[in-house]
């Protein structure tokens, strides 16, 4: 069945828009309430009565083509049946002051709507970080204690460390000492060696002093030596 728009119906009625808008609101015309598929915003479809269809009959006083109908697409106000159920006669019949009202409250609403859900992920997130949070706070004392046995873990290596550096050093010094006892005992070697010799020919020189004086007139040079 066909429909028209509000302002075709203004002009076959010789109406303003507002004027058939009212006559929707009480009754006197019915429509459906539909979005339009190329702007999305809901807009009346009138079903055109008989006094509409005169209108449309008549010359168009501009260029504009005259709407092509048939007698059948008549319908009147008192005559349109309920054939769309509970649901489409409530759409039929809802004011257009109420739709407008009702698309102010969703323009305004929805930006409420998405900081509403803007909110909430950071609520979310924040939710998140607070149990992350928790958690590592649930987690110090494990983290305190692994610190302190690292720390006491360190300190007993440093200790070690330093006793084998001590030990080293003692080492050292014991071989400094042994080798300056080798050096001192090798010098008191050396001594011995040339005292056993001195006193060796300290001896020939006294056994060739007490002598008798006979040996040494017939001694020969070989003997003396």
């Amino acid at each position: 069945m066909k429909t028209i728009s509000v302002k075709e119906a203004a002009v076959a009625l010789g109406l303003t828009p507002r004027a058939v808008s009212y006559r929707l609101e009480k009754g006197q015309l019915k429509g459906t309430l539909s979005k339009n598929e190329t702007t999305g915003v809901p807009e009346w479809r009138i079903y055109p009565n008989k006094e509409i269809l005169a209108g449309l009959s008549q010359p168009p006083v501009d260029d504009t083509t005259a709407i092509d109908f048939e007698p059948n697409d008549v319908i009147e106000a008192e005559s349109v049946e309920d054939t769309a159920g509970s649901d489409t006669n409530q759409q039929s019949e809802a004011r257009p002051g109420a739709m407008d009202f009702q698309l102010i409250v969703e323009q305004c609403v929805r930006p409420l709507v998405e900081e509403v859900k803007a909110q909430a992920l950071a609520l979310a997130e924040k939710d998140r970080i607070i149990e992350d949070q928790s958690r590592q706070l649930r987690l110090l004392p494990d983290f305190q204690k692994r610190a302190e046995d690292e720390k006491a873990r360190a300190e007993e290596e440093r200790k070690a460390a330093e006793l084998r550096a001590l030990e080293i050093e003692a080492l050292n010094k014991q071989v400094a000492a042994i080798e300056e006892e080798k050096r001192q005992l090798e010098y008191k070697a050396n001594e011995a060696a040339a005292l056993a010799n001195d006193l060796q020919v300290l001896k020939q020189t006294v056994e060739k002093l007490q002598a008798p004086w006979w040996k040494k007139l017939f001694a020969t040079p070989n003997s003396e030596s």
